[in-house]
C-alpha cells in the first residue's frame, strides 16, 4: 500500500509543481513527501525528478511514470465520486430476498410504486423459500415469515405483521363429504398438506382458537407438495381440504371458489419481518426500499387477512 501512496505522492508533487505547493493543496507535510519520493527513487533505483530552489523537472523515467502514476489517481477519484453519487440520492442495485408467496401476495401489488418513484434504483428480487444468509450472501434486505420470532446476530429485525394458515376446501367437496364441526372430523377427509407436516408418514396439523385448547389431527393427504399454488388449485378443484396462508386464499374465498373450514381455527401465525443489515452506512437506495416497505407492507398484508 505504501507503494501505491508513494505513487500518489509523486503525481501530487508533480501535478501542483513542486512539494511546497503539493502540501499545501494535499494537507501532507512537505518533508514527508520529499522523504517518500526519495524512498521511491531508491526502490526504482532511477530518479524521478530534476530538483533545485526553484523548480521541478520531469526525467525520462519519471516522465513514464507519471503517465501511469495519473491513471491511478483518476481511477481512484473516480471510484470516489462513483460512491458520493450513491450516497447523493437513491440509485443503483438493491437486492432483496422474500418468500415466493410473499412477493406474489403482498410485494406484487406495491413494488411498482416504489420503482416508478426511484426511477435510478434497481431491485433483483429473489423470491425463495429459503432464508438467505444476508452478509455472506450480499443482500441488503429480506422479508421472513416465522411462527416465532428469531434471533438475528448483527441484523436488524423489523416486524410488520402477521399471517395465519387456514382451513379451506370447495364447496362442491364440502356438500359431497359434509362440513367439519370440529378439527377431529378432518381425520375422516382427503387432505393437501405440505412434506414437512409429514411425520414417520403421518400427517399432522396443530391447529388453534380463541378460548380453545391447541389441537393436533391426523389426516390423510391426497397430495404432500410444497407448491402452495398447486394446493391451491387443487382444493379449488374438489381434492380435499388444505391448510394455506390466508394471502393465498383471501381472493378465492370472496369469490366463492373456496370455503373456509371451521372458521375460528387455524394454524399458529407467521409473523412477517423486515431484516437488514445496521443502518449506520446504508446508501439511500436501500434505505429508501426499506422505509417504503415499512410504510407500505403493513397495510397490504392487512388487506389480504380474512
Amino acid at each position: 500500500m505504501d507503494n501505491v501512496n508513494d505513487l500518489v505522492f509523486f503525481a501530487s508533487v508533480v501535478e501542483f509543481g513542486g512539494f511546497s505547493a503539493a502540501a499545501r493543496a494535499t494537507g501532507i507535510d512537505k518533508t514527508r513527501l520529499s522523504r517518500r519520493l526519495s524512498s521511491l527513487e531508491e526502490r526504482l533505483g532511477v530518479r524521478l525528478l530534476q530538483r533545485n530552489t526553484r523548480s521541478i523537472a520531469l526525467t525520462e523515467a519519471g516522465q513514464h511514470l507519471y503517465v501511469h502514476a495519473r491513471e491511478l489517481m483518476n481511477s481512484a477519484n473516480s471510484a470516489f465520486e462513483s460512491v458520493a453519487a450513491l450516497r447523493a440520492e437513491p440509485s443503483g442495485t438493491v437486492r432483496l430476498s422474500c418468500p415466493q408467496i410473499m412477493a406474489q401476495s403482498y410485494l406484487a401489488p406495491i413494488l411498482p410504486g416504489y420503482l416508478a418513484t426511484h426511477p435510478k434504483v434497481k431491485i433483483e428480487l429473489d423470491a425463495t423459500d429459503v432464508d438467505v444468509d444476508l452478509l455472506k450472501e450480499r443482500y441488503d434486505l429480506a422479508l421472513r415469515a416465522n411462527v416465532s420470532i428469531q434471533d438475528h446476530p448483527g441484523l436488524v429485525a423489523r416486524e410488520l405483521g402477521s399471517a395465519k394458515r387456514v382451513l379451506v376446501a370447495s364447496p362442491a367437496f364440502l356438500d359431497s363429504f359434509g362440513r367439519p364441526s370440529s378439527p377431529t372430523d378432518i381425520t375422516s377427509l382427503d387432505t393437501l398438506c405440505r412434506p414437512v407436516d409429514v411425520v414417520d408418514g403421518v400427517a399432522r396439523w396443530t391447529l388453534s382458537a380463541i378460548g380453545q385448547d391447541p389441537l393436533t389431527v391426523t389426516h390423510s393427504p391426497r397430495l404432500s407438495s410444497n407448491d402452495l399454488r398447486l394446493q391451491l388449485e387443487s382444493a379449488i378443484h374438489g381434492i380435499g381440504v388444505a391448510l394455506l396462508p390466508e394471502p393465498i386464499v383471501s381472493a378465492s374465498i370472496q369469490s366463492g371458489v373456496l370455503e373456509m373450514v371451521l372458521p375460528g381455527w387455524s394454524a399458529p401465525a407467521h409473523k412477517i419481518h423486515i431484516v437488514y443489515p445496521p443502518p449506520r452506512g446504508m446508501l439511500p437506495s436501500v434505505r429508501s426500499l426499506i422505509d417504503y416497505l415499512i410504510f407500505h407492507l403493513p397495510a397490504s398484508i392487512q388487506e389480504r387477512s380474512i
